[in-house]
């Protein structure tokens, strides 16, 4: 991999040097992403009180209150960021990349959290600082005890991530040979959590990386159902941006017929649920339906934690894989390659609502080994 980081001996200077308050110039390259004073570039609504602003620090207050992520008014794809945070305790937060609009999936497993833990002295694990969380150890143990001020610089350039904590390399990873990462979202907002513990930023400067994520093509376009035809006797409409589906049991057919070789992303909740509403992909007819995968039952886990899950089916002409909120639960292999096929959504007269805020496609890169 290429050497890590032009900047480490600038940043380590930097970041040992830096005065309690925020700093009034950003290094070179670099944007600030706070400003001292206040959330302009924020959004913490809905606000309850969880964070504040004081001397020129941003505070999380360990409260059980909303908003449990804040984010990044802006999206970014490839970048470098610098902060500094200080934490409690027996504290368990974490910077999250990548994110969707808030409540559209689980945080940590559609895109990215990186680990802020009070685990000075102890064993790497995947719930250590500097963590991928879940997935990745960090090589070693950089962080500082709980009181004191700690510096991350991380640079995540698809696939490539690498974490400094401290001045120390934790993270040097190809993403891509990890199975649980390699279909995260590659452009999102940054988040800083609330996991019920305090912790403290300062210093939050990025610089933008070029972008290398192939362009989506949205399928669904905000305003009205142009592209699609109906099937069935569901009741399917646009209200607020949103495909809202009520009634009996019915079809949103693709009007376009696609090749395989690509990844769908499908933003979906169902409500008063009980049926099998899903996503047909592969479709030629009714007789010929494809392959389906079922949308997220509520039931399963915490009920209505989030407006939306993310579906997203990798469908090659020789095999595909279903990701259901960040959790391999299909894998299909083929005998012969797969003719093209219509995308269709579902609605079960056994459910309730089902609402879609998203439907989009990109084109899939040829299968290949993992790479060092």
């Amino acid at each position: 991999m290429k050497p890590f980081f032009l900047y480490c001996s600038f940043v380590l200077l930097f970041f040992t040097s830096v005065p309690q308050y925020a700093q009034q110039f950003a290094p070179e390259g670099f944007t600030p992403i706070f400003n001292g004073k206040d959330f302009t570039g924020w959004n913490i609504q809905p606000d309850q009180g969880a964070w504040k602003i004081e001397n020129g620090v941003m505070h999380c207050l360990g409260r059980p209150n909303v908003p449990y992520v804040i984010l990044t008014e802006k999206k970014y794809e490839n970048f470098e960021l610098m902060l500094e945070f200080k934490m409690s305790r027996r504290c368990n937060s974490g910077i999250m990349v990548h994110q969707a609009e808030r409540g559209w999936g689980r945080e940590s497993r559609i895109g990215m959290e990186l680990q802020i833990s009070d685990d000075a002295g102890r064993e790497p694990s995947v719930y250590s600082c500097g963590a991928v969380y879940n997935v990745i150890p960090p090589s070693q143990i950089a962080v500082r005890p709980a009181g004191h001020w700690n510096a991350y610089h991380i640079i995540l350039d698809w696939p490539i991530l690498q974490i400094q904590l401290n001045g120390q390399l934790v993270q040097d990873v190809n993403l891509e040979n990890y199975p649980q990462l390699k279909y995260r979202l590659r452009n999102g907002y940054i988040g800083l959590q609330n996991h019920g513990s305090e912790v403290e930023y300062r210093n939050i400067y990025i610089r933008e990386l070029p972008s290398k994520e192939v362009t989506w093509t949205e399928l669904f376009n905000g305003k009205d159902l142009k592209g699609w035809t109906k099937a069935g006797n569901a009741e399917w409409k646009v209200e607020n941006g949103v495909i809202v589906a009520t009634g009996g049991s019915g079809y949103l057919i693709s009007e376009e017929v696609f090749d395989p070789g690509y990844e769908l992303q499908v933003f979906a909740g169902k409500y008063e649920n009980g049926g099998n509403s899903g996503v047909f992909y592969n479709w030629e007819n009714e007789t010929d339906r494809g392959y389906k995968t079922e949308f997220f039952d509520w039931g399963k886990e915490n009920k209505m934690e989030y407006d939306y899950v993310l579906t997203q089916v990798i469908h090659y002409e020789n095999e595909s894989t279903v990701i259901l909120n960040g959790n391999e639960v299909q894998q299909n292999a083929y005998r012969t390659s797969q003719p093209k096929g219509r995308i269709v959504m579902y609605h079960s007269d056994k459910d309730g609502t089902l609402k879609i805020a998203q439907i989009r496609k990109k084109p899939l890169e040829p299968l290949r080994p993992p790479t060092q």
